[in-house]
């Protein structure tokens, strides 16, 4: 299925492969993806410390291979506007090749301050007899990470964070992180600003490494078109997201706009449904059902809106009959908020598996009884509808049978084998959400926000989910819409109550603003050529 996503995500591989195909097919060689590289940084460096080079004496850390080259154009730019420019080499000089190579000797020739560095003392030394202040700028390994950091460059590494400087700027990523997995290799450079070349990498979103990229800037390199388009993981906002949402019929009743049933709670967890159903009706879906065991039923009525209507499981005895058959009613079913591990919960689930042909959404226990009765064959054999998963970490390992830091040590690699066990549509929640749809296709929710990490937030997502599938949108574009709206209303929640305050309910309150927000005017362009400002 063909979504309207701008902004490709690469692995550092596949970016190398970007530049080879660049090269070889359209004979944009290095040298040039390199210039471009170099003025777009030192631009966007000197729009953010428009006194950089002046105020303070800018020292750039060049590596090895194109990363050190694109520093040494960020150098070159920055001496011809006549900033003060120091550049330091960690790399044996004869190591450079090609275009790293000319435009380190273009340097030479413009007697540019060159200070190679054969130890870590030199640089101890001289940030002894220098009193700053320092803008640095970090060349030293980008992409090109393999293994931990060792050695000069660990030891560089470390220096540079020593300084505790404002004004410390990576260009692509900062050195020690994995453009792969944003996993640290030992150390890495904590940067208050990345400049990401031609595409942003993975691992600006993922933790750790997320936490010390700083602002992230995406520039255009001028990379051929198609490639935006050809790959398989890519960055959720605004502007597409806002062509999701269809504009609803002026003239339509409440059963135009869909039937949504949420089957959850438990005893001492009747929250958790409840603040579902709620999010559900949010989102403009025009009915809204609660399902749930006998022995909670009195209690949810009490927690439920005037206008949401509940019913009691039956899994058997003489209504059984009536209440599978009730199912075909509904345009969504989301079952699992505060759901339990009761023993019928087994019994629930086949019944949904096996009797429901509309889009089910499975979140919290459904997911944990998924995986504790094995019901994965279910969902691939007997489910000819949209199933949409929501696990966080602790429940994508149990559905997958590894352990958590498998997950979170690839959760990529974690959604796409879900996908692949499940037939299903599998968001793995984080503060970067990762979505896996049926055509191997990757897309990232980036929207870090403490405030969020509180119970039943998760609970509201679902609802939020259920309310849009429940209008008959499309399985996978609803989860994307949804997921993007959760955080739009958690960053107006956190706004308005802050984000240690905030609860659950609040972003429920605010998803009216969310769809306010999605409909304003998309994200601002910025007097940069090329320049997609993510954070």
């Amino acid at each position: 299925m063909s979504l309207p996503i701008p902004l490709r995500i690469c692995t550092s591989n596949e970016m190398r492969e970007l530049d080879r195909i660049a090269d070889q097919e359209y004979q944009i060689d290095a040298s040039i993806l390199m210039e471009n590289a170099g003025r777009a940084a030192a631009q966007i460096l000197l729009e953010r410390f428009p006194n950089a080079g002046r105020s303070t004496e800018i020292l750039i850390f060049a590596g090895k291979g194109n990363n050190a080259g694109d520093a040494f154009v960020v150098a070159r730019r920055l001496l011809c506007l006549d900033r003060k420019v120091r550049v330091f080499t960690l790399n044996d000089t004869s190591g450079y090749v090609g275009p790293a190579l000319k435009n380190y000797e273009i340097l030479k020739r413009m007697k540019a301050k060159l200070i190679q560095l054969e130890n870590s003392v030199d640089l101890e030394a001289f940030f002894k007899s220098s009193t700053g202040p320092f803008t640095v700028v970090d060349g030293i390994l980008g992409t090109g990470l393999k293994g931990k950091l060792d050695g000069i460059y660990y030891d560089v590494v470390e220096m540079i964070n020593g300084l505790k400087a404002s004004e410390v700027i990576s260009i692509d990523i900062p050195t020690g992180v994995s453009g792969d997995t944003g996993s640290v290799h030992g150390t890495s450079i904590i940067a208050a600003l990345t400049v990401s070349l031609g595409f942003p990498k993975l691992g600006h979103f993922l933790p750790p490494g997320a936490a010390r990229r700083g602002e992230l800037v995406n520039v255009d390199i001028s990379l051929p078109p198609r490639f935006q388009k050809e790959g398989d993981k890519f960055l959720l906002m605004k502007s597409p997201m806002c062509s999701l949402l269809k504009e609803r019929d002026r003239y339509g009743h409440k059963n135009s706009f869909g039937h949504t049933l949420l089957v959850g709670g438990s005893p001492g967890r009747i929250g958790a449904i409840a603040m579902a159903a709620r999010a559900c009706h949010k989102m403009g879906t025009g009915l809204v059902t609660v399902a749930t065991w006998d022995d909670c039923i009195d209690s949810l009525v009490i927690k439920l809106p005037n206008e949401t209507m509940s019913v009691p499981v039956r899994l058997s005895g003489p209504d059984a009959e009536t209440y599978k058959r009730s199912l075909s009613g509904y345009s969504c079913i989301v079952v699992g908020p505060g759901l339990g591990l009761r023993n019928e919960g087994k019994i629930l689930m086949q019944e949904l598996l096996t009797h429901y042909f509309g889009p089910l959404v499975l979140d919290a226990d459904a997911l944990n009884l998924v995986a504790d009765y094995k019901l994965h064959d279910l969902l691939v054999k007997r489910r000819g509808a949209p199933t949409v998963l929501t696990p966080h970490p602790g429940e994508m390992a149990r559905l997958l049978h590894i352990s958590k830091d498998e997950v979170m040590e690839n959760p990529a690699q974690a959604v796409r084998n879900a996908v692949k066990l499940t037939h299903a549509t599998v968001m793995l929640k984080g503060a970067s959400t990762l979505v896996g749809s049926a055509d191997d296709i990757l897309y990232l929710n980036h929207y870090p926000n403490d405030g969020m990490a509180t119970a039943g937030s998760g609970d509201v997502l679902a609802g939020m989910i259920g309310g849009l599938l429940g209008q008959k949108i499309d399985p996978l574009q609803g989860t994307l819409l949804g997921i993007y709206l959760h955080s739009l209303a958690g960053d107006f929640a956190a706004k308005t109550f802050g984000h240690r305050s905030m609860t659950a309910p609040d972003i429920i309150e605010n998803i009216s603003n969310a769809f306010k927000d999605i409909k304003a005017t998309p994200e601002t362009t910025f007097p940069v050529e090329g320049c997609t400002r993510l954070l």
